[in-house]
C-alpha cells in the first residue's frame, strides 16, 4: 500500500488540489517511516526537496486520528490538552516561511499553528500559555526563555508533546546551540514527568556527512533510536564557474563588471563571506546599473538589518519575477523558500563542502540545472623571492578542492565535535537556578549532568564551576547549603540576551592610537597579535563595555594562542588543496575561467621550482640564496615557511606544539608565528632536514604532550568563557579547538 493512501483525507486534498501528480519519493518514504514506526526519523534530502512536508504529512495525519480519540494512531485514547508538535529552527525568518506553508494544512485539520519568537505576535502566545495545543514554531533561544519565564507550566504546556521536529540538524550539531536543544528537551521531558511520556523527534537536513554521527545526535539523551530516510542522489545538472581578479591595476573594476553580467537579467543570490563585503558588494553593483541605466535590482540580507526588511527582501525573491539579485550572508543559507533561482555566485571560498552543497541548492528549481559561479579579488602581497604564502591563491585552492571533494568523492564533512562545552554548562546552571529556585548541590548536579552534552564532565569539574560562581557571586550557597541565584546571576538571567548561548554580532574596534584599524569578533588576550591588513599587531589593552581593543605595533609574545571560529577548514579540504598544487598544469577542472586556471597554473610552477619541496620554503631575508635547504653558510638553520596541509584543529594544534617550551630546544626554535590559516613562518636552529627530523619523532608519540596554554592566553569566543575558572577554561579550549590525532597525516609527508 502507498504511503499517499495512508494519509488523512485532508492532506490528500491539499495534494490534489496543488496538482501534485503524486508524492515524491522523500515523502513516500518518510510518510511510511513516521507511520509505521514508534521511534526517530531523519529527514535527508536535497534543498527544496519537501522535507518540511515529508514531515507533517504523516504527523498531521496522525495527530487528527489522535484527536477523534484512536489510540491505535499514535496517542493513546483522546489528545489531552498540551501542545503536540514542538518544531524548532535555526531562524526566525525560517519559522515565519514554513508557517505560510503549514497554515493551509494545519486550519483543515482544525489543528491550531503558533509561531513564537520575538517577532511573534504576543496575543498568539498568551493565547498558548493559557490554553496550549497544537504545533508550536520556536527558535532554541524562545525556548530557553520560555523554560525560564514560564517554569511552573512547563509540565501543562509539554505533558501531551508527541512530536519534536528540529529543522536544519546540520546547522545545529556541533555547536553549543544544539547542545542547548538537547538540554532544554531534557529539561522538559524532567519537568513534564512521567506523564508527558518521550516524543519522538523527527529531524531534517540537506547537508549532512556522517548520517550515522547525525542520527547519533537526534537520539542523544533518549531511549528511541533514529531511523533514516534519505534522497541522497539529486537530478539536477550542476553547472559551475570559478573566476579570479587581482585587485591591482584595475582588476576591481573588471571583478564589479564581471558580477554585474553575471546577475544581469537572472534572479540570484551573492552569497559573501561578511555583512561588511555584503554591503560593499551591493553598493558597487548599484553603482554599475545606475550608470547604465539599469535600474535597482539589488538588496541586502544578513543579520544586522531590521526584520521588515529582511522579510521583503525574503518575499521580494520569492514572489516576484522580476531579476532580482540580493547579497547575502549565511541567513540566506538555510531553508527559507526564496522561489526559483537561476543562480546562486559566492564571493570568495564556501566554509566548507556543507555550506556548499547548502548554497548550491538554492537554485535550479525551475530549469532541472543548478548553477554557482565562484568569484575572487584577490589582493596580492609580493615576496621578495621564492614561494611564500602571499604567492598563493589559498582562496582558490580551498574552493577547488571543496568543489572536487562534493563532485568526486561525494564527501561531505562531519559537524566539528565540541565534548566539553563548558560555557552552556554555565548558562544551562543559572537557567536551571532561575526557572526552578533552589537546589542542592546534589540535585542540580544530578540534573545538569544528565544532559546527554555533558557526558565529558566530572562531578569534580562541576563542583569546581560552582565554587567559582559562588565565589563571584553569580549564585550564592544558602545556610542549609543549597544553591541559589546570586546577585550576579540574577544580572545575566534578567537580561533577554541571556535565552541565546551564541555570542551574535558583537564586534570590538581595534585601534591604534586613535586610528580605527578594523574590527573582530573576539576578545584577544592581551599580549596576543592580531593580524590586519597582513599585518601584525600586539593586544595592548581590552575594553569590553566600550568594545574597543588597543593595540601597538610588533609581534605577539611567544605563545600565541589561534583562537579558531569562522571558517574553520577539515584536514581532508587541505590535504586536497596540496594535492591540487602538486598536479601538472593540464589537469582537469573544466570549471576554472581562464584568470583562475593562470592563477593556479603561476602557483603551481612557483611550487615545482622548490627544491624542498611542497612543506618547506627558505622564507626572504632568513637564509641566504642558493642555500635549499633553509640553512646559513655554517649550517646552523635559518628561517623558512611551514605549509603542514591541516585543517584548523590541528594547524591550531601544531602551531601550539612548536611554540612550545618543551620542543623548542628539541626543534631548534628561535621564533615561531602563524602567517594565516596555513602557513607558519619558523627561525631555526636545525637545517630543515633536521627540524624535520625532530619533528617528525615527536608527532610520532601516540599521547598528546601537555601544552603549556595559560588561561589569560585564551580567546573568550564562548558567552560564559568569562565565568569559567581558568582550569576548566583551558581544559575546554584544549577538548574543543584542539586535535592531537588530526596532526597523525602529516607524518605521511613528513
Amino acid at each position: 500500500m502507498s504511503s499517499f493512501s495512508r494519509l488523512a483525507p485532508f492532506v490528500r486534498e491539499y495534494i490534489y488540489e496543488k496538482k501534485w501528480g503524486a508524492l515524491r519519493d522523500i515523502q513516500e518514504k518518510a510518510a511510511a517511516a513516521v507511520l509505521d514506526g514508534e521511534g526517530h526519523v531523519l529527514i535527508a534530502a536535497a534543498t527544496a526537496s519537501g522535507k518540511t512536508e515529508a514531515a507533517f504529512f504523516p504527523i498531521l495525519s496522525l495527530l487528527v486520528r489522535r484527536k477523534a480519540g484512536d489510540g491505535a494512531a499514535g496517542g493513546g485514547g483522546a489528545q489531552s490538552p498540551g501542545i503536540s508538535v514542538l518544531c524548532i529552527s535555526p531562524l526566525k525568518a525560517l519559522i515565519n516561511d514554513q508557517a505560510e506553508r503549514l497554515h493551509p494544512l494545519a486550519a483543515r485539520a482544525g489543528i491550531p499553528l503558533r509561531r513564537w519568537h520575538g517577532d511573534a505576535p504576543q496575543s498568539g502566545k498568551k493565547k498558548l500559555l493559557e490554553d496550549p495545543e497544537g504545533i508550536l514554531q520556536i527558535t532554541p533561544e524562545s525556548l530557553e526563555a520560555l523554560l525560564l519565564l514560564n517554569p511552573g507550566k512547563i509540565p501543562f504546556l509539554f505533558s501531551a508533546l508527541a512530536f519534536v521536529v528540529i529543522d536544519e540538524v546540520h546547522a545545529f550539531m556541533g555547536s553549543d546551540r544544539g547542545s542547548q536543544i538537547l538540554c532544554q528537551l531534557a529539561r522538559i521531558r524532567a519537568a513534564a514527568g512521567e506523564k508527558g511520556g518521550e516524543p519522538r523527534r523527527i529531524g531534517l537536513s540537506a547537508s549532512l556527512g556522517d548520517y550515522g554521527e547525525a542520527m547519533r545526535w537526534l537520539s542523544a539523551g533518549s531511549e528511541k533510536n533514529a531511523v533514516l530516510v534519505d534522497d541522497r542522489e539529486t537530478k539536477r545538472r550542476l553547472r559551475i564557474g570559478l573566476d579570479y581578479f587581482q585587485a591591482e591595476r584595475g582588476g576591481e573594476k573588471d571583478y564589479y563588471g564581471a558580477l554585474y553580467r553575471e546577475t544581469r537579467g537572472k534572479r540570484s543570490i551573492i552569497f559573501t563571506n561578511s555583512r561588511l563585503e555584503a554591503e560593499e558588494t551591493a553598493a558597487a553593483l548599484r553603482a554599475f546599473s545606475a550608470e547604465r541605466r539599469g535600474g535597482d535590482l539589488y538588496s541586502v540580507h544578513h543579520g544586522s538589518m531590521a526584520a521588515h526588511t529582511r522579510e521583503r527582501t525574503e518575499r521580494e525573491l520569492r514572489e516576484s519575477s522580476r531579476p532580482v539579485t540580493t547579497v547575502a550572508t549565511a541567513t540566506l543559507e538555510l531553508g527559507i523558500d526564496t522561489g526559483s533561482l537561476d543562480r546562486i555566485i559566492q564571493i570568495g571560498p564556501p566554509a566548507g563542502v556543507s555550506a556548499f552543497v547548502q548554497r548550491l541548492g538554492r537554485s535550479g528549481r525551475r530549469t532541472g540545472t543548478a548553477e554557482i559561479y565562484f568569484t575572487f579579488l584577490e589582493e596580492r602581497r609580493e615576496e621578495r623571492a621564492g614561494c611564500g604564502p602571499a604567492r598563493i591563491p589559498w582562496d582558490l585552492l580551498k574552493t577547488i578542492a571543496v568543489i572536487e571533494l562534493y563532485l568526486r568523492d561525494k564527501w561531505i564533512e562531519d559537524a566539528p565535535e565540541q565534548p566539553l562545552p563548558l560555557s552552556l554548562l554555565c548558562h544551562q546552571t543559572l537557567s536551571v537556578l532561575a526557572s526552578r529556585g533552589e537546589h542542592t548541590k546534589k540535585a542540580l548536579s544530578g540534573l545538569i549532568l544528565s544532559f546527554p552534552c555533558f557526558a565529558g564532565v566530572s562531578g569534580e569539574d562541576f563542583e569546581e564551576l560552582t565554587g567559582s560562581l559562588i565565589a563571584s557571586r553569580v549564585i550564592e550557597e544558602t545556610e542549609e547549603g543549597a544553591l541559589i541565584l546570586g546577585v550576579e546571576g540574577e544580572r545575566y538571567t534578567g537580561h533577554y540576551s541571556f535565552y541565546s548561548i551564541f555570542t551574535g554580532s558583537a564586534e570590538y574596534r581595534v585601534l591604534e592610537g586613535e586610528r580605527e584599524l578594523g574590527k573582530v569578533n573576539y576578545l584577544p588576550p592581551v599580549g596576543s597579535g592580531i593580524i590586519l591588513g597582513g599585518i601584525s599587531r600586539r593586544v595592548q589593552s581590552v575594553d569590553p563595555r566600550r568594545r574597543e581593543i588597543r593595540v601597538v605595533p610588533g609581534e605577539a609574545g611567544s605563545v600565541r594562542v589561534w583562537r579558531g571560529g569562522g571558517q574553520e577548514t577539515h584536514n581532508r579540504v587541505a590535504r586536497r588543496m596540496k594535492e591540487i598544487l602538486e598536479e601538472e598544469e593540464d589537469g582537469g577542472y573544466p570549471y576554472l575561467f581562464p584568470s583562475a586556471r593562470s592563477r593556479l597554473d603561476e602557483a603551481r610552477r612557483l611550487f615545482r621550482e622548490q627544491d624542498s619541496g611542497p612543506l618547506f620554503v627558505p622564507a626572504p631575508g632568513g637564509v641566504d640564496k642558493g642555500i635549499s635547504n633553509g640553512a646559513d653558510r655554517n649550517g646552523s638553520g635559518g628561517s623558512f615557511f611551514f605549509f603542514p596541509w591541516l585543517g584548523s584543529r590541528a594547524m591550531r594544534t601544531l602551531t601550539l606544539l612548536v611554540q612550545a617550551g618543551q620542543f623548542r630546544a628539541p626543534l631548534g626554535i628561535r621564533s615561531a608565528v602563524r602567517e594565516n590559516d596555513f602557513a607558519l613562518r619558523v627561525d631555526s636552529a636545525l637545517p630543515i632536514p633536521r627540524f624535520r627530523e625532530e619533528l617528525r619523532n615527536i608527532l610520532a608519540s601516540p599521547d598528546a604532550p601537555p601544552f603549556p596554554v595559560q588561561a589569560d592566553q585564551i580567546p573568550l569566543t564562548g558567552k560564559f568563557d568569562m565565568l569559567l575558572p581558568p582550569r576548566l577554561l583551558v581544559k575546554q579550549y584544549a577538548a574543543n579547538m584542539l586535535d592531537w590525532r588530526g596532526t597523525r597525516p602529516l607524518l605521511e609527508i613528513l
